[in-house]
């Protein structure tokens, strides 16, 4: 069996026309690319263990969960199960929680040693359940997707209750696949067939729904206040805010990937989804979403200047605002010769900017000098007059001097200044001529 690793220095963007525009990166994908057996037959869950360093990747075809360093080398499998599906991890790095579709059971391994420890108990059996869930205190949620209800277990394993049913209603479900928490300690239920999310508190009590355009979306993670959706049908990843609002999504225009399944955001802020239609693995790099200022320094040091222009244009006009960003922007201008530009970063800066607003200041004055040094030089002297009144007041005093030769120049000084030298070089003449012939008469005196 063949197996790699390929590294992707793939950059992309939210496109979605009404959302924010964020950038991400593909940095890795893992897959299988020849040999006797997949190594990968269709992908469903997955989980990190940023600890241990390992990933686990249920591989619902063979029957089987993978575990792989996050590099992609494959260390050990888990085999003999009924087409394992949601994988969760306890906050605390001791379980290993597989969903068994087929077995219509969870079963539990020890994290270190990978020995199944037991199952969770119900009161009532699981039909082809799905997706899992471990809160922080322990608590661990299943979609139950052939009964459509999601039950709740305790720190034990026993089953604390239950919400939901088939049907059309707020608390009422069709086929339910993900689950989780959001950091508002609020229940997420993927609602699959019925092609939207449900958000309930924490004891099962409907809050809101959300999901227009979604096409049986599978599972759903937290990015600190953004959530990831693998809207499957879409061949998509959509991100929102904690209120339901579509920000973006990831793969859409680049065609990523085909029939997303489960996804994990690890410790490091990678995206792991499982790309089941592909038979892969795809990690994405979300350190570019949260710091775009930093792929944005990368660029202009690399004097990618269209890229950077490219990246910047796709970025909302919130994280555009941001003053480290318009630092960028600003030395980027400077770099094009863009005066105008200039001008109007350096204008923003000085009111956003607060912890150098001096230095826009200055840069400021000296901006308004230019500009109306090269008006003046064109003739508009009306509006060189206004920048350089402006550069004055904003601490540059030899502009004050030149809004007043300007200012003559545009009253007409020109050819009033021309007259001015020969009147001076005739009394200089007329000076001379005289101290010439008083020096002559004393001569003659003498």
């Amino acid at each position: 069996m063949v197996r790699r690793m390929l590294p992707i220095m793939l950059f992309g963007f939210f496109l979605t026309s009404s959302a924010l525009a964020l950038v991400f990166r593909v940095d890795a994908v893992f897959e299988e690319v020849g040999g006797e057996i997949p190594l990968l037959d269709y992908p469903v869950g997955i989980a990190v263990d940023d600890a241990g360093g390992r990933v686990f990747v249920s591989d619902w075809g063979n029957n089987r969960v993978l575990v792989l360093e996050k590099t992609g080398k494959l260390l050990r499998e888990i085999r003999n199960l009924k087409s394992p599906a949601g994988l969760a991890l306890d906050r605390e790095g001791r379980k290993l929680f597989v969903v068994e579709q087929k077995g219509n059971r969870v079963t539990v391994f020890d994290l270190e040693t990978l020995s199944p420890q037991g199952n969770l108990k119900t009161k009532t059996p699981l039909s082809e359940p799905r997706g899992i869930w471990v809160a922080q205190d322990g608590t661990v949620y299943v979609a139950d997707t052939g009964r459509s209800r999601i039950v709740v277990f305790g720190v034990q394993g026993e089953e604390l209750f239950a919400f939901g049913r088939e049907g059309m209603g707020d608390n009422e479900f069709y086929q339910p696949r993900g689950v989780a928490q959001d950091p508002q300690e609020r229940i997420w239920v993927v609602d699959t067939l019925h092609h939207c999310v449900k958000v309930f508190d924490g004891k099962g009590n409907y809050l809101f729904r959300f999901g227009e355009g979604l096409n049986q979306p599978r599972y759903v993670g937290f990015f600190g206040d953004l959530a990831f959706l693998s809207d499957y049908r879409n061949h998509r990843i959509l991100v929102y805010d904690l209120q339901g609002v579509l920000q973006g999504a990831i793969g859409e225009e680049e065609k990523l990937f085909s029939f997303p399944e489960g996804l994990w955001i690890d410790g490091e802020g990678k995206l792991w989804v499982a790309d089941a239609g592909n038979n892969r693995i795809v990690r994405i790099d979300l350190g570019y979403l949260a710091h775009p200022e930093e792929y944005l320094k990368t660029l202009l040091a690399e004097g990618k200047d269209e890229e950077f222009f490219e990246v910047l244009g796709r970025l909302s006009p919130e994280v555009r605002r941001r003053p480290e960003i318009g630092r960028l922007l600003f030395e980027a201008y400077r770099r094009r010769g863009d005066l105008e530009a200039l001008i109007a970063q350096a204008e923003e800066l000085f009111l956003s900017d607060e912890e150098e607003r001096s230095r826009w200041k200055r840069t400021l004055g000296e901006l308004y000098a230019e500009r109306g040094r090269i008006l003046a030089g064109q003739g508009a002297f009306e509006e060189a007059k206004d920048f350089l009144l402006r550069s004055f007041r904003y601490g540059r005093l030899a502009s004050l001097f030149s809004y007043l030769w300007v200012a003559f120049l545009g009253a007409g000084g020109e050819y009033l200044g021309i007259l001015l030298l020969l009147v001076l070089l005739g009394v200089l003449l007329f000076v001379y001529f005289r101290l010439r012939a008083e020096r002559e008469r004393r001569w003659r005196r003498w």
